[in-house]
Parts: structure tokens; C-alpha cells; sequence
């Protein structure tokens, strides 16, 4: 009986919560096209510029830290990490709002949390400008403008170009909806501070941002969020979306998500994509020098390189072993490593492939001589399993592997 009667208690204070909200938010001014006004005025906003070191200077270990976690990232180029990480630079709502939605539990909706979606698009204005003063004095190069490759998002090159890259604003409102999503839902606090530290570090995979930018980013969004806090109409609909978390975990909604797809994409990261690749087939003999161009693009000169799908390799094959039937290889689960001469006529073989952060280094035994090369080359193709190989080592280059 005593039970019965906490379980009517709470259903009505979740229905009396619920029932003294507006269904609807009042209408807030967009501050640009699709970006609403925040809570805090201009003058009230932390200042970046004033609270945060600059940026890593030439030859500091920090800098050296930068470079390197953006060189491994890129081994995740064309996993589901890098997938999401694309659906993570998307600001857009209704799309954003359902960035939280697994490790909330719950689905964020206009309709179904109509208070807590206002608020997340209002407090997303609020953390980005406070990266501002920092990211116009400093305007630092984005890592894709370095080293040249592309991003997740390349419709948004050309403006990212203008637009400095320390601190992160992306990284800023995601840490700045992590820290209010866990106070309005504390049981699931753990679960979205790893999503809000997952947020910001897809700026890194999508090869916009470095390593530091992404610190201080979470920084300036934590900075936003205690300004927040002495903001009575933040207070208030703070409030309001306790209630609507309340009633909406009650009636036991799905989060109207792929959340399995994403904690699968979530567990991808470059450090766990190490081991030894197992070599499935390999093959040795000479390639005419005549039928180089017949390599993938941009690797006709590459002692190292890869075949990805089923018309190059054909194309190779029928110069490298001609008359002879091509193998049947299926380049959605496999890939094809190459290694030939550049300098001298060696004979050559793949013995090892080697994967660390998810770039194959290949290993090659070759005989020794000063032959000079004339009509023919030495190659060795070996095919491995794609899973775990983002990249291949080519020299000082890592190539990404394409989907």
C-alpha cells in the first residue's frame, strides 16, 4: 500500500510540474539565420582572449602534441568515427538537438521537450561567441589548412579558412550542453560527459581543429556555463526542462535514435587500431615500367600503395600477370598492398603489414644489387582484411584509405 501511494506521489508531481509549464517557450530573435539570441548580453560573456594562454608557439611541446594527435587522427578518415564526427559538425536544429539524445536517454524534440530545446539553441549562441575574442585575435591556421587533406565537412572550407581555430566554438557548445544536460539529468550525468568530451574531439577527427584548441574549448564552455548560472531566465527554464526530462523519462520514450550505431562509432579511436594485419594472398614477379601509370593515382612514383577496388585491381592485375586469371578478392571487406622498386631492379616480397593507430606500415624483404631499372620492376601485392587499416605509410606520407 505504502508503495502504491509514493507511486501515485510522484506521478502527480510530474504531472504538476508538467501541467505549470507553457507548452510552447516564448519566441526568442535570431542573432543570425537559424542562430537564436542566447541568455547573456554581449558585456556579460566571458573573455577568452583574457582568460586563456596563447595558442602553442613553433617548436613548443605543446605544438608537438598538436601535430602529432592530428597526424594519428587521421587514421580514423572513412570509419563510423569519422561519419559521426560529421554529424557532430552539423549546428542545425533540429539535427543538433538529438546529438545528446543517447546519453540522455530520451528523445530532445521541439515537440516532446519543447523548453529544453529552446535551450539548447539559445545557450549554443551563449558558448560560441565566448570563444570569440581569442579566435579573432589569434585567427590560428586549422590543421587541414597545414597539411593539406580534407575535412568531414567540405562545404564549410572555405569559411573555417576565415575563421581562427583556437579556441573551439564547437567544442565550447558541446561542453557547455554536457555540463546543463548532466544537472537536469544527474543519473545519466556519466554518460553525457563522455558524449560532451566525444563532441569536441570529432573536431579533431574531422581535421578542423587541433588537440589545444579543443582544451581551451572545453574551458570557455564551462566558462559560459557558470555565467549562466547567475542568469535568472536561465534559472527559470533550467528549471522547466527538469520537469519536461522528468515527465519524458516517465512515459518511457525512446531516444528515436541509432544509439547502437553510435557506440559502436564511439569505440572506434586511433589507439586501438594496432596489431599485425594477416596477409590473406601475396604475389611476386616483375611489372613493365611501361604499365606504371596503371597504379592508382598519385602513387605511380610510390615504392609503397594500395588498391582499394575491383577495376584498378584488374587493371593492374592484367599488366603485372598477364594471361593469368585474376584472383577474386572482395574490396568491401579487403584492400591490396603493393610494394616495387624505385631505385634499383630488387627482387622484392611483403613478408609483414604492421598496424599502428590504424596506418599500415609495410614491411618488405628485397634482394641486393645496383641493377639499374630499364623495361621492368620488381613487385610484390599482398591482400589484408580493411578492418583496423585507415592508412598506409608511404615514405613521410600516410595515405588515407577511401571507403
Amino acid at each position: 500500500m505504502r508503495r502504491r501511494f509514493v507511486s501515485i506521489f510522484l506521478w502527480m508531481a510530474v504531472a504538476a510540474g508538467c501541467a505549470g509549464l507553457n507548452h510552447q517557450p516564448p519566441p526568442v530573435t535570431e542573432i543570425h539565420p537559424g542562430i537564436l539570441a542566447g541568455y547573456l548580453q554581449p558585456e556579460t560573456l566571458p573573455d577568452s582572449l583574457g582568460l586563456l594562454p596563447q595558442p602553442p608557439a613553433e617548436g613548443s611541446a605543446a605544438l608537438a602534441l598538436d601535430l602529432e594527435v592530428s597526424r594519428k587522427s587521421l587514421a580514423l578518415r572513412d570509419t563510423p568515427r569519422w561519419d559521426l564526427a560529421a554529424g557532430d559538425a552539423v549546428l542545425k536544429f533540429p539535427e543538433a538537438a538529438a546529438t545528446f539524445s543517447c546519453a540522455l536517454g530520451i528523445p530532445i524534440t521541439e515537440e516532446s521537450t519543447p523548453h529544453l530545446f529552446m535551450m539548447l539553441r539559445r545557450t549554443l549562441a551563449d558558448a560560441v561567441l565566448s570563444t570569440y575574442t581569442a579566435k579573432k585575435n589569434y585567427q590560428r591556421m586549422r590543421p587541414f589548412m597545414v597539411n593539406g587533406m580534407s575535412t568531414c565537412a567540405p562545404e564549410e572550407e572555405s569559411n573555417l579558412r576565415k575563421d581562427g581555430s583556437y579556441p573551439s566554438g564547437h567544442t565550447a557548445i558541446g561542453w557547455a550542453w554536457a555540463l546543463i544536460l548532466a544537472e537536469i539529468a544527474p543519473d545519466r550525468a556519466d554518460n553525457v560527459f563522455a558524449r560532451g568530451r566525444a563532441f569536441g574531439e570529432s573536431r579533431i577527427v574531422c581535421n578542423v581543429h587541433w588537440h589545444s584548441d579543443v582544451v581551451e574549448g572545453r574551458f570557455m564552455g564551462a566558462a559560459a556555463v557558470a555565467r549562466l548560472h547567475a542568469d535568472p531566465l536561465f534559472r527559470r527554464d533550467l528549471e522547466a526542462a527538469k520537469a519536461e526530462y522528468a515527465a519524458v523519462r516517465a512515459q518511457g520514450l525512446d531516444a528515436a535514435h541509432d544509439c547502437r550505431a553510435e557506440a559502436e562509432a564511439l569505440a572506434y579511436h586511433w589507439q586501438n587500431l594496432t596489431g599485425e594485419a594477416d596477409i590473406l594472398q601475396s604475389w611476386q614477379g616483375d611489372y613493365p615500367v611501361a604499365a606504371l601509370d596503371r597504379l592508382p593515382r598519385g602513387r605511380h612514383s610510390q615504392a609503397i600503395g594500395i588498391i582499394a577496388d575491383a577495376d584498378a585491381f584488374e587493371n593492374v592485375w592484367n599488366a603485372f600477370k598477364p594471361g593469368q586469371d585474376r584472383p577474386a578478392i572482395d574490396f568491401g571487406r579487403h584492400l591490396v598492398i603493393f610494394a616495387r622498386n624505385t631505385q634499383f631492379y630488387n627482387r622484392t616480397a611483403i613478408i609483414k603489414v604492421k598496424v599502428k593507430s590504424g596506418v599500415a606500415e609495410v614491411m618488405a624483404m628485397e634482394t641486393l644489387s645496383a641493377l639499374p631499372i630499364e623495361e621492368k620492376v620488381a613487385m610484390s601485392m599482398a591482400v589484408v582484411a580493411r578492418e583496423g587499416i585507415t592508412a598506409i605509410q608511404a615514405g613521410e606520407t600516410i595515405i588515407p584509405i577511401r571507403k
